[in-house]
C-alpha cells in the first residue's frame, strides 16, 4: 500500500480533528493513542511527532475551537458597514450558533473541561481566550468609543475585565449546564447569571443598558433542551 504524505500542518489538523471525535463518540477516558492513529491510518510514532501525551492533544483541540471562534470574530469585527453595538450584538448571535450546531460535542467537552483532574486545562485555556479574543473585542470597544457608545479610556483593558468579569460566575453556568436536575429551574439561574454579567459589563464600557446581550432567551433554552 502507498503511503500517503501529508503536509505537517494538514496531518496534526487531521489528528486533532480524529481524536475530537472520538473523544466525543467513545469519552476521552476510553480512547487511546493507538485509536488515534488507527483512525487516522499513521503510525504511532506520528502522533508522538506533533504530541507527547494524549493530553496535548486534549489541549490542541481546545485550543482549535478558541481559533475557529476567532476566526468568526474576526470576520464581523472587519465589516465597515456595522455600528459597534450592532456588530457585537451579530458576533454574539453568530459565535453563540456556532456552538448550538455542536451542542452535543461542547457539553462532552465541558464535561471533561469539568473534571478535578483538569483545572490546570481549564485554566490554560481561559489565558487563552483571554489572549486570543480579547483584541478582537479591543476592537468593538474602540469603534464604539469612536461613536461615542462606549466611554473608557483603557480599550485593551477593558476588554480583558469584559471577559474576566464572567470567570467568578461560569462554574454555576456550566453546573447549570451540566447538571439541570440539581435545580428547581436552571434556564432560568443561567440567564439571571448571564443578566448579571451583561450589566457589569454595559457599566465597565459606560454603555446604554441592555446594549450588549451574551445570549437571547431561544438560544439560551436550546442548551437545556434534550
Amino acid at each position: 500500500m502507498t503511503r500517503i504524505v501529508k503536509a505537517p500542518d494538514e496531518r496534526r489538523s487531521e489528528l486533532i480533528a480524529t481524536a475530537q471525535q472520538l473523544f466525543y463518540t467513545k469519552g476521552y477516558e476510553r480512547t487511546s493513542v493507538s485509536d488515534i492513529v488507527k483512525a487516522v491510518s499513521v503510525a504511532q510514532g506520528t502522533f508522538y511527532y506533533y504530541f507527547d501525551s494524549k493530553t496535548a492533544v486534549l489541549e490542541a483541540v481546545v485550543a482549535e475551537l478558541i481559533a475557529q471562534t476567532q476566526a468568526i470574530l474576526q470576520e464581523i469585527v472587519a465589516d465597515e458597514t456595522l455600528a459597534a453595538i450592532p456588530k457585537w450584538i451579530q458576533a454574539i448571535q453568530v459565535v453563540n450558533n456556532w456552538k448550538i450546531e455542536r451542542k452535543d460535542e461542547m457539553i462532552a467537552l465541558l464535561r471533561l473541561l469539568q473534571k478535578d483532574e483538569n483545572v490546570l486545562l481549564q485554566h490554560k485555556m481561559w489565558m487563552q481566550v483571554t489572549q486570543v479574543l480579547s483584541p478582537e473585542l479591543a476592537k468593538i470597544i474602540a469603534q464604539g468609543v469612536e461613536e461615542g457608545v462606549f466611554e473608557t479610556e483603557f480599550i485593551q483593558d477593558s476588554a480583558e475585565v469584559a471577559l474576566a468579569i464572567a470567570q467568578p460566575l461560569r462554574a454555576t453556568i456550566y453546573d447549570t449546564l451540566l447538571n439541570p436536575d440539581r435545580y428547581d429551574d436552571p434556564a432560568a439561574l443561567a440567564w439571571r447569571k448571564l443578566a448579571s454579567v451583561q450589566t457589569a459589563i454595559e457599566r465597565v464600557l459606560n454603555a446604554p443598558p441592555g446594549s450588549l446581550p451574551l445570549i437571547d432567551e431561544q438560544t439560551l433554552a436550546a442548551w437545556f433542551k434534550d
